[in-house]
């Protein structure tokens, strides 16, 4: 077997004269299907399930025994040539084909190359290599770590490498040197949060990312990546996205991010940073932090910025920048909300001017802190809610700007649940919003603004009608229409909330999503939605297989194996 790289093909020519082009998904996938990994060296065909990593594996490993007999530990160019060859077959097998027909390889043909790669990082954390003494990785260490990346992105690699102590040893790896370098971090931070995103994708299959953290965090990994994270002045989406499933994890959160445990301590020390400050992993960490008890805002942090990002509210106009932030105008009064000019704090005024009233700094901590959790909840239960609106919208022939999402996370202690919106899964209505503040105002919950004094009720509830009434006609296509009633029973809470793709940057609960949506079930196109979530990217694929389906690389789907129904149920 021959192996060329030329022009992005990574060619594989057997003894037999056959070639493939396994930098494809179709030459990938022909590779294991079609009987290629089933031939031996002479050609012949067998019936013997895939063995190319047993048939390969013993060859390098004896390569490396070599290397590190050697004082220099050096290796040759022709010695390179074969451990390159092995580990691009298995990186590029990995990147390029299917997850259902990767599987086809056995699990003792994976565990052979997962427990190759144990002892060869193993070699490479050693006091005297040139990796712990310097921070550079030679060709072949480089390339057996490119090698791993791609390989966590297949359930099968994932679940064994959660099952042995491959974190354990590299998180050993990821401290030996005293300085770290841009690529080797961004490797190392790649292979956790790959393997993280499997635990999504294959959820059916695999650990769930609670443990899956728990299990990164018990052996020191979770501490590396977080300190690796902020090595590269940029982020990795992928990375980012790692960072947005560990601050769900609020159990972990509350008891390993003290300021007594490593990761609490890796997380406060970058945050204690200003030079980091910018930094995208940063904002992410700074949200983990919140959750505990000791998170501080840098000093020199823009105090702007320090509660996120604030909009018009007559406009909507919403820039993510420090000269945006700092040029927004606060009302002098209620101090809890901000224009864009003075045209539309003027024009606003009426509008306004009823719920004008003083916060206090506490009150004004405890609004944004609902309206933050109120986000989070959205986010994390994305594909529930947009398969609810979906459905209510089918139903009722109402676009998604005429629907309200209705949460309750009061506990009352009569089910012996727990608050509604926190159950697993979490409970949530999706009704038409005109019906919460019009006439006779059918849709209003049994809680809603009501108390066990009528007179009370009587009293207040024009007013908090008409403060629904009011937002609701300052809602742009991209928000969801949000009523909450809140852990203390007290009033309740009304938001916009508005989610964007972070590949794409689109609106993820605008009409245009609904739209392609219901498409997609009506008329089995795919398409659209892959469109707005980006063509072929893990956001995309999360998305279908969460909704039961799996996309081509064009976007489109293999009908026969997306179930349509799954979004009209529940």
């Amino acid at each position: 077997m021959s192996i060329s790289l030329r022009n992005n093909c990574v060619n594989i020519t057997l003894p037999d004269g056959r070639s493939v082009n396994i930098g494809t998904k179709q030459g990938a996938n022909q590779f294991i299907l079609q009987g290629v990994l089933r031939n031996d060296f002479q050609g012949r065909a067998n019936n013997s399930p895939c063995t190319f990593f047993s048939q390969n594996i013993g060859k390098v490993e004896e390569v490396c025994d070599r290397i590190y007999q050697r004082r220099n530990k050096k290796p040759t160019r022709e010695e390179n040539k074969v451990m390159g060859a092995m580990y691009t077959v298995t990186s590029q097998l990995a990147e390029n084909a299917d997850y259902d027909v990767f599987d086809d390889i056995p699990v003792h043909e994976v565990q052979m190359f997962l427990d190759h790669v144990l002892v060869e990082i193993g070699r490479m954390t050693e006091a005297s290599s040139s990796w712990a003494r310097t921070g550079n990785l030679k060709y072949h260490e480089e390339a057996l770590l490119e090698g791993l990346m791609p390989l966590l992105t297949q359930r099968k690699p994932a679940g064994l490498a959660l099952e042995v102590d491959l974190f354990g040893t590299l998180a050993k790896f990821a401290s030996a040197p005293s300085t770290m370098k841009e690529d080797p971090a961004e490797m190392i931070t790649m292979i956790v949060a790959n393997v993280v995103n499997s635990t999504l994708v294959h959820e059916d299959i695999l650990i769930s990312t609670d443990m899956a953290f728990a299990k990164l965090e018990s052996c020191g990994m979770l501490e590396q990546f977080i300190r690796l994270s902020v090595v590269n002045q940029m982020s990795n989406p992928v990375v980012l996205k790692c960072y947005d499933d560990l601050r769900y994890c609020t159990s972990l959160i509350e008891k390993k991010f003290t300021e007594d445990h490593p990761c609490g301590k890796a997380c406060k020390e970058i945050l204690g940073r200003s030079s980091l400050n910018r930094h995208p992993v940063v904002g992410k960490l700074r949200m983990i932090a919140s959750c505990t008890n000791w998170i501080e805002k840098p000093a020199d942090l823009p105090k702007e910025m320090r509660d996120g990002f604030r909009c018009c509210r007559k406009c909507n106009k919403m820039v993510q920048s420090l000269e945006f932030q700092k040029s927004l105008l606060k009302c002098s009064r209620c101090k809890s909300v901000f224009y864009c000019s003075k045209e539309c704090q003027v024009t606003d005024w009426k509008a306004h001017k009823p719920f004008c009233e003083p916060f206090s700094s506490k009150e004004s901590k405890v609004l944004r802190f609902n309206e933050e959790s109120v986000n989070l909840f959205v986010e994390k239960n994305y594909v529930g809610i947009l398969k609810e609106i979906v459905k209510v919208s089918v139903e009722t022939g109402k676009t998604k700007g005429d629907l309200l999402l209705e949460l309750d996370f009061y506990d009352s202690d009569e089910n012996g649940r727990g608050a509604p919106a926190l159950q697993t899964p979490p409970q949530f209505k999706v009704a038409e919003s005109k019906g919460y503040f019009e006439g006779s105002r059918p849709n209003e919950p049994d809680w809603f603004c009501k108390s066990a004094n009528r007179e009370y009720y009587e009293t207040n509830i024009p007013m908090f009608v008409k403060s629904l009434k009011d937002l609701y006609i300052r809602l742009a296509d991209y928000h969801l229409f949000v009523l909450v009633r809140p852990p203390d029973n007290l009033g309740f809470g009304a938001y916009r909330v508005q989610l964007q793709s972070p590949t794409t940057k689109n609106h993820m609960l605008s009409q245009n999503t609904i739209d392609a949506a219901i498409e997609a079930i009506q008329d089995s196109n795919f398409g659209p939605l892959s469109s707005l979530f980006g063509v072929g990217t893990d956001e995309t694929r999360h998305l279908c297989r969460a909704l039961g389906g799996r996309p081509d690389d064009d976007g489109t789907l293999d009908l026969d194996t997306f179930l349509w129904d799954q979004l009209l149920s529940d």
